[in-house]
């Protein structure tokens, strides 16, 4: 299992190129929801936190979140995910 800090590293790089904006969008939208203690199913991915992320707690998402400078205190993911498929 990966760390905070090679988790943040991993996204901020976007897996080293190979992530799209769009996986970057789904990752956030799970791991703000994880953050708030959900199971990452916002994304209409799946249980990502019990098929991935079985032992980690709402605190490793809490910390990641907060050094991809996602707002998990106070946004909900479905509200951020509302606010991606408003047409600009």
């Amino acid at each position: 299992m990966q760390t905070v800090n090679e988790t943040i590293e991993k996204f901020k790089t976007r897996n080293g190129g190979m992530m799209t904006q769009m996986m970057m969008n789904e990752v956030e939208l799970q791991y703000i929801e994880m953050a708030q203690g959900g199971d990452g199913t916002v994304a209409m991915c799946g249980e990502i936190r019990e098929k991935y992320y079985p032992l980690q707690p709402d605190s490793f998402f809490q910390e990641v979140c907060d050094g991809m400078e996602w707002d998990w205190r106070t946004a909900s993911a479905a509200d951020v995910a509302e606010d991606w498929r408003q047409p600009s």
